[in-house]
């Protein structure tokens, strides 16, 4: 026998039959869960002390699981990954190369552990740090580092990779923000500058619908409310609630909830809304039950208002919310290992990324601008930009006219500004 220890059979008396084992099985994955809410309520209770000890102790605590965890997937999907034999495993890029080289000096490992973790050859990673010769005019085509910036151009293409290495997004985006910072560079050239040749497909055809769509005119003229699932860290579900105006791009109001909203609810969410701002012609909502509720309806009678419902054969109707909620969820981290623990964890986490994406991430749908802009009725700073310097081989100290500062501590929402 390989294993350490004998199977369940062997240890029990008597035949153990298939519907047992199963049964078992399903009571393991069952404490399993049970072990995870009661690691959650421990780390609730601690940080609603509001004792800055017991609130360290919390985050301790959860950030420790975090690192076990993430361990732990990593030796799975190497596990997996072991089993290609190495003729037939996908090649790492030259920038891939290089970004795994700087790890492993980070870290302190060896050839070996490195090699190890990375499921490549020793003499590969030892080829890898021969190619990076920090004194050679040009990188090598095996590993490929940031250039040295000497050039006008240089400054371009060291930006845009920067850019890219901070999360801004996109080659599209990536160009937005520039041309919003006051350079403007086709997305082409910055998919030149990022060594990527594959260009993101065009978007999909609006089919023919039979009933004609509401289109928004101006800002408020169309609304759309829904409700998303945020899964949390060792808990059970949280609900976020919004209200979008169609035209802007514009979240007018974002709700966390412990638990599914009612019709009531998000009744009130409306009427807080319209009262903040302005009452709406039209409300497109789902065929949800918080939306088809009586309380709901008479909300929407209230504020002098017309409900249209996206169904299944017209699911367009909220593409622009399902992007948001999509693009929101990216933007805070709600992804793995990257869950809230509690609901002020998913408030404050929120309230950075909404900031960002309505004041200073550009919008494709208003070509450009960011959705502040087009809420205010301003013209997008982006049409003012003008072309960054080509480069001469004669031009000399390139100067960066930009800098890269974040909303957050942690360094989750870059923002590209001029550096006077």
């Amino acid at each position: 026998m390989t294993e350490p220890t004998p199977p369940a059979q062997m240890r029990l008396r008597g035949k153990v039959d298939e519907p047992t084992c199963r049964l078992a099985l399903r009571a393991t994955l069952t404490a399993a869960h049970l072990l995870g809410l009661a690691a959650g309520t421990h780390l609730r209770a601690l940080r609603a002390l509001r004792d800055p000890v017991a609130t360290l102790q919390a985050r301790l605590e959860e950030a420790e699981l975090r690192a076990k965890l993430a361990w732990e997937i990593l030796e799975i999907l190497s596990a997996r990954f072991a089993r290609l034999p190495e003729r037939k495993r996908p090649h790492f890029t030259p920038g891939q190369r290089f970004r795994l080289s700087e790890i492993k000096n980070l870290l302190g490992w060896n050839a070996v552990q490195a090699a190890k973790t990375f499921l490549v050859c020793p003499n590969t990673i030892l080829n890898w740090e021969l190619a990076a010769d920090p004194h050679a005019r040009t990188a090598g085509s095996m590993v490929k580092p940031t250039p040295p910036v000497r050039r006008a151009a240089d400054v371009v293409s060291a930006t845009i990779q920067t850019m890219t290495r901070l999360g801004f997004g996109g080659q599209d985006l990536v160009a937005r923000v520039l041309a919003r910072a006051g350079w403007r560079v086709s997305a082409r050239s910055v998919a030149r500058y990022r060594k990527e040749s594959a260009l993101p497909p065009p978007a999909p055809e609006c089919p023919k619908r039979k009933t004609g769509p509401v289109i928004a005119r101006f800002v408020h003229h169309t609304w759309m409310m829904d409700v998303t699932i945020v899964r949390r860290l060792l808990g059970t579900d949280l609900h976020v609630a919004g209200v979008f105006d169609a035209f802007s791009r514009v979240p007018l109001a974002v709700s966390v909830f412990e638990r599914r909203p009612t019709a009531s609810d998000m009744a009130r969410l409306l009427q807080r809304t319209a009262k903040a701002f302005a009452a709406p012609r039209y409300v497109i909502t789902d065929l949800g039950g918080e939306f088809t509720g009586m309380q709901f309806a008479d909300a929407v009678a209230r504020v002098r208002a017309r409900q249209r419902f996206a169904s299944a054969d017209n699911l367009y109707a909220t593409a622009r919310l399902e992007r948001f909620w999509r693009t929101l969820k990216q933007c805070a981290g709600l992804r793995l290992l990257g869950l809230p623990l509690t609901a002020e964890d998913l408030e404050r986490r929120l309230e950075l990324a909404l900031a960002h994406y309505v004041l200073c991430r550009p919008h494709e749908g208003l070509e450009g601008a960011v959705p502040a802009e087009a809420f205010l009725g301003l013209e997008g700073s982006h049409k003012a930009a003008i072309e960054p310097p080509r480069g001469n081989p004669e031009e000399k100290d390139a100067v960066v006219p930009f800098a890269i500062t974040h909303l957050d501590e942690a360094g989750h929402f870059p923002i590209l500004k001029l550096a006077a």
